[in-house]
């Protein structure tokens, strides 16, 4: 799966996306600007075939345009549990930008 990080999204989720061999992860601010709005970041996602991965719950408006995956940061899902999750829905969708999910919800 290919993942473009929100801003939001902590480091310990980014940097373990990254690590792992079978997702391609890329961040927000390396792919575009820092202070990039969420039309622009779902437009490029959508472009390019990423699955935005987020903490922002303004992209479940913006999936039509691109897939997302949320996740509450505040309820500290563990980095493999959440792993666990964008796999199994990676797996389980046959187009990315069909993707509209919350994890790990009942993927773990």
């Amino acid at each position: 799966m290919r993942l473009l990080c929100d801003q939001n999204v902590a480091q310990r989720y980014i940097d373990a996306c990254i690590e792992a061999p079978d997702i391609q992860a890329i961040t927000v601010r390396d792919a575009l600007d820092p202070r990039a709005n969420d039309p622009d970041i779902a437009t490029y996602a959508g472009e390019h075939g990423y699955v935005v991965l987020t903490t922002d719950d303004d992209f479940f408006t913006l999936s039509d345009m691109c897939g997302c995956i949320y996740f509450h940061q505040l309820d500290r899902p563990p980095v493999g549990d959440v792993l666990t999750a964008i796999r199994q829905i990676g797996d389980a969708y046959g187009t990315h930008d069909a993707i509209v999910e919350v994890v790990p919800g009942g993927w773990v």
